[in-house]
């Protein structure tokens, strides 16, 4: 039915601070459908998504709080344990808040830290606004804020000390550059966004639409709020209208909603990796997996693993250094050709 063919850094980190995509960024560096499609083969062999060793680092008597979106993947669990498990590690206190996918809840967590009189604040925004008031109390309570995994509409030194995460953008461009060269004559995609007000996926899928060539053309973009069984309910509904042999490729912003999407392409008679390709974000095990057995064609690692990095930041301000105001983490694109599913968590 469809012509399969197997696909075989950095982009504009904009992470400052207008949610990856504000006045003020991070990095000049510009990522183009090129230049992803040249660096895909070589970084791709060379990075590691496995967590990094902590280093002997000590925060005996340091008091880390950590204000965490929602603990509905395993994503954010695995966020959650690897920064635990570092802080604890190098003597600290650990202390967590679970918003529950809930931003006012958010905020109060934060407020909540703050009066605990935490030493340092780690804080995964759920939304680009909505938390700007409780970091400046933080910030002007001298408590050093650290971003993890997602941006803010904000300032660094005032609303935050640091942001560290991926590179959103470059995520979606390898995306991007494994389909043009799965299917170089184009055809019709469908993207299922997490959410409007989270920089992370809105990146994710300007890089992944800014770097398809010409010859595709997305029918369908819906919102399945991150979670498999809304995006599953989601592609289920854009199968019903649009036919799902007018659909050749998914992009989700999320594997987990990727693994959504194709629950409901099977369950329409349809095969993954066959009729329609699918691509994500992530690196979980299971799409790892779907990538070995070419039900998926790729998946972009996103690694939960900031304990490591967490703590040598942490270990940095208190010695008094210069700390970058954004920290790149490192991805890798896997497809059939170079994946590895013992980096899946």
């Amino acid at each position: 039915m469809k012509k399969i063919l197997a696909a075989t850094l950095f982009g504009a980190m904009t992470i400052s601070l207008a949610a990856c995509g504000g006045s003020e960024t991070a990095s000049e560096t510009e990522t183009t459908a090129a230049t992803a499609e040249k660096d895909t083969a070589e970084t791709a062999k060379e990075e590691t998504d496995a967590p990094a060793e902590v280093k002997e680092l000590s925060l005996q008597g340091v008091t880390v709080g950590f204000s965490q979106t929602d603990s509905m993947s395993s994503w954010r669990t695995t966020e959650t344990d690897s920064i635990q498990e570092a802080v604890e590690a190098a003597g600290g206190e650990f202390i967590v808040k679970d918003a529950q996918g809930d931003i006012a809840t958010q905020a109060s967590d934060i407020s909540d830290l703050v009066a605990a009189g935490v030493d340092y604040l780690v804080v995964a925004p759920l939304e680009n606004n909505g938390l700007q008031d409780v970091l400046i109390e933080a910030m002007e309570a001298d408590i050093p804020v650290i971003l993890v995994d997602r941006a803010i509409n904000g300032e660094a030194g005032t609303h935050y000390t640091t942001a560290i995460a991926s590179d959103f953008i470059w995520e979606g461009a390898q995306c991007a550059a494994a389909l043009n060269e799965a299917l170089p004559e184009g055809g019709n995609v469908v993207i299922i966004n997490g959410g409007y007000e989270s920089s992370t996926s809105t990146d994710r899928q300007a890089g992944f639409v800014d770097s398809l060539n010409d010859n595709f053309t997305v029918i369908a973009e819906q919102n399945g709020n991150w979670l498999m069984a809304d995006a599953q309910d989601v592609m289920e509904n854009i199968i019903q209208a649009q036919g799902g042999d007018n659909i050749d490729a998914v992009f989700a912003v999320t594997d987990d909603m990727v693994q959504g999407a194709m629950n409901a392409i099977t369950a329409n008679g349809l095969v993954p990796g066959k009729d329609v390709l699918t691509l994500g974000i992530d690196g979980t095990r299971a799409a790892l997996e779907s990538v070995e057995a070419g039900t998926q064609l790729a998946s972009c690692t996103c690694t939960p693993y900031f304990g490591p990095i967490v703590v040598e930041t942490i270990s940095a301000l208190m010695n008094g250094e210069e700390v970058e105001t954004a920290i790149v983490n490192p991805d890798t694109l896997y497809t059939i050709d170079n994946v590895d599913v013992s980096v899946g968590f």
